[in-house]
């Protein structure tokens, strides 16, 4: 697994690029690049001095998972702890790119295409549009 993560605080975005295969043998590293991403977020939102609205207000996670070649339930298990420690922090996820079939399928047999804050980002998302988890 590869993951690489970008954070621009002017867009107010956070981006963790996924590829390769993401099995249950990768889930500490998946883990970790979550955990490297809310910690360069927490820096970037740090910086932001606004008064009137807290600093995660507009912040998005963005996650591309359109290199990714397979992957494992532990997975899932690790979307679903991030996308809950985003929400924590009010953060929206998003999903951008290509959805590979693979993916989509396993999401759907496991029963994360209908699960709450994570469903639309492993559902093709309607009409083109970008697929979001509100927090």
């Amino acid at each position: 697994m590869d993951a690489q993560s970008t954070v621009n605080a002017a867009e107010k975005t956070a981006t963790l690029r996924l590829s390769g295969p993401c099995g249950t043998e990768h889930a500490a590293a998946l883990a970790a690049a979550w955990g490297a991403l809310l910690v360069q977020m927490d820096g970037a939102l740090s910086q932001e001095k606004s008064k009137t609205a807290p600093p995660s207000q507009g912040f998005v996670a963005v996650l591309d998972l359109s290199g990714v070649t397979g992957v494992g339930l532990a997975f899932f298990e690790v979307m679903t702890a991030a996308a809950k420690a985003l929400a924590r922090r009010g953060i929206a996820v998003s999903r951008q790119g290509a959805l590979p079939d693979s993916l989509r399928q396993a999401a759907h047999l496991a029963g994360f295409t209908t699960a709450p804050g994570l469903g639309c980002l492993f559902a093709p998302p309607p009409d083109g549009q970008t697929a979001q988890a509100r927090p």
